[in-house]
């Protein structure tokens, strides 16, 4: 069997046998639970007010940018100022 993939601090590599699902022995070998949250109307929401208020923050700027840059005033009116 292959030797488990944990390395020491000190370099050195584990000596135990590893289980081959995950390459690592049954000491170094950690398996967390992960929990789903809740899919949440609220949540959904509220990331989506979010997302709409960032899109905004984005395109207000690119809007008068674009308004100046294509639709300014006209190039005599300009000549005036």
């Amino acid at each position: 069997m292959p030797r488990c993939l944990h390395i020491y601090a000190s370099g050195f590599q584990c000596i135990d046998d590893s289980v081959e699902a995950t390459e690592f022995c049954d000491v170094h070998q950690k398996v967390v639970e992960f929990e789903r949250l809740e899919d949440s109307p609220v949540r959904k929401l509220f990331f989506r007010l979010i997302a709409l208020v960032l899109l905004l923050l984005f395109l207000i700027p690119v809007f008068y940018t674009l308004r100046n840059l294509y639709i300014g005033p006209p190039a005599k009116a300009q000549e005036a100022w």
